[in-house]
């Protein structure tokens, strides 16, 4: 079948896929619309000063949050009374920017109004969106990784790299940090460094293949993260350092893929769904986040991990712990990042196509337009 002349046509009769976008360039077409920016660059650029915003305030956490739960212990408190008054702390912090956000950020445009749908015909749409099938799966894998990676590593520090020390420390510049804030701090710090580095490709060649070289570079760094041998703290902050490269294209660029999937279902169905999409994104996020959790420390109970003794400052886990542990922070958390890596490869929204969508749904809109002043 060749490259259509009319959007119209091809949509009626349901054979529009994405086999019929053509790979011709130009520029993307931007008109009046409730989402920020329909711009391919412009969604990976506002993507990123996002995740730098995140990341600074992950850095304020990694590195106070361990320094605050070490105080306590050093009290007389427990080390869950400690994560609990650094949980207060940093939640109340967060809390705070919500409120300016519903004071000063206003909507530039009126949403179209929607039939709502119920829950069942809502995934059904979703599913038929071929993009988006790809695209939440990134999304779940991604995330699944951060979350098992984040849960698991502060046990592997603590009872791996040094061997049981729940108060350990390491000297960065000349500054005593518990050894959990200065590898997540410098993990942090990278990532944000990295930033400019992921836009930049991602605009010069595109989104999906800055993000397939991201991960791959993560999974060689997560294989290289068993190699730490106890004690050696220097080769483990060098490995965050690394690691932080990977991390960044992590938080950077699935989020800016997502979106190109609205489009794409505007052509195909003739409405803007966003809400559908972010609301499934929303679900999956929550689910995969509950269940990483949930089979990450099930899996610490099944090797026989234990919960050291309220007051003690110095307890060592067994063997078969430890191995789970490492495995958990390393093979495993490669395997996942694979599926990413995999997915990627198949996504089928490439720049050019998208532009082309872009053409297709301006072309729609003038002809409407043009039928309506007639």
């Amino acid at each position: 079948m060749g490259k259509p002349d009319r959007v119209d046509s091809l949509c009626d009769f349901g054979i529009y896929d994405l086999r019929h976008i053509d790979d011709s360039g130009g520029d993307a077409v931007s008109f009046p619309n409730p989402e920020l920016t329909r711009d391919y660059d412009e969604r990976t650029s506002l993507s990123s000063f996002r995740t730098v915003f995140q990341l600074l305030g992950a850095i304020a956490v990694v590195v106070a949050a361990p320094m605050i739960v070490d105080e306590v212990i050093r009290m007389g408190g427990t080390q869950q009374q400690g994560f609990m008054l650094a949980g207060a702390i940093f939640g109340l912090s967060g809390a705070i920017p919500l409120f300016f956000i519903g004071w000063f950020v206003r909507e530039k445009f009126v949403p179209e109004e929607q039939e709502e749908l119920p829950f069942r015909e809502t995934l059904r749409v979703a599913w038929k969106n071929i993009p988006f099938r790809y695209a939440a799966g990134i999304y779940m894998f991604n995330w699944s990784a951060v979350d098992m990676i984040a849960i698991i590593f502060p046990y592997f520090l603590l009872y791996w790299v040094s061997d049981g020390n729940l108060l350990a420390k390491v000297n960065v510049l000349g500054i005593d940090l518990a050894l959990e804030s200065a590898f997540f701090g410098i993990m942090m710090l990278v990532c944000i460094l990295f930033v400019p580095f992921w836009l930049w490709l991602a605009k010069t060649r595109n989104k999906r293949e800055a993000y397939i070289l991201g991960m791959i570079f993560w999974v060689i760094v997560q294989v290289m993260i068993f190699t730490i041998p106890q004690g050696n703290t220097n080769y483990l902050l060098f490995i965050g350092a690394l690691a932080g490269v990977g991390v960044s294209a992590a938080y950077i660029l699935p989020d800016s893929i997502l979106p190109d999937v609205i489009e794409w279902d505007e052509l195909r169905t003739r409405r803007r769904q966003e809400g559908i999409y972010y609301g499934i994104r929303t679900l999956i996020r929550k689910l995969t986040g509950a269940l990483v959790i949930f089979i990450t420390l099930q899996t610490l109970g099944w090797s026989g991990y234990q919960s050291p003794p309220d007051g003690v400052t110095q307890f060592t886990q067994p063997d078969s712990a430890l191995l789970a542990i490492r495995l958990m922070v390393s093979v495993l958390g490669a395997i996942v990042l694979a599926g990413t890596i995999a997915l990627a490869w198949s996504y089928p929204l490439s720049r050019e196509k998208y532009v082309r969508i872009q053409k297709l749904l301006k072309r729609r809109r003038e002809e409407a337009l043009a039928k309506k002043e007639a």
